[in-house]
């Protein structure tokens, strides 16, 4: 069986976190500290004894990290903490990964989707009649950027402010 591609692999795990909740309060559980784990956010920094935080960052970070940790990318591993600084992270790759913003619809399985209300998410599906299937981080039912958990969204493009794929030449 052949080696599953970047994109692939990120969805995937983005999948396997669905149902992962928040737990001791809001932005904090012992399911979440793998994800707190993967970016670059200091708890004890310019806020000590903040141990919890939004979050949905942090899950991206995590499930790119889990797709790329045995491979040799061309790329610097995103690790930052914030939903649109994704956009400088992208633009600061020079082989591997292609920002688009605005997206033009049209978003793949596996694509980073950054929201215009300062959110971030995993597609999972392909774009199809102006709609994507995501996987987001401390999101909610109702689909809030404050949420509880790890779940699946239906989203419309609309809400999608920019778009990052990992492309051919990432992996070395």
């Amino acid at each position: 069986m052949s080696k599953l591609t970047i994109p692939e692999a990120v969805a995937r795990f983005a999948e396997s976190r669905i149902g992962v909740r928040e737990s001791g309060g809001a932005n904090k559980g012992e399911r979440l500290q793998e994800f707190f784990d993967s970016d670059s956010y200091d708890p004890n920094g310019p806020r000590p004894g903040d141990d919890g935080y939004a979050w949905c960052a942090a899950f991206v970070c995590w499930a790119v990290y889990q797709a790329v940790r045995d491979r040799k990318i061309a790329f610097k591993r995103p690790t930052t903490p914030g939903a649109w600084d994704y956009e400088r992270w992208a633009r600061e790759q020079s082989k591997g990964v292609d920002l688009r913003k605005p997206h033009s619809g049209d978003i793949r399985r596996g694509d980073i989707v950054v929201f215009g209300f300062s959110h971030i998410g995993i597609a999972v599906s392909d774009a199809k009649n102006g709609m994507v299937r995501t996987v987001e981080g401390n999101t909610n039912a109702s689909g809030g950027r404050e949420g509880d958990g790890v779940y699946e969204r239906i989203r419309p493009l609309v809400s999608i402010r920019s778009r990052i794929r990992f492309v051919e030449g990432g992996e070395l």
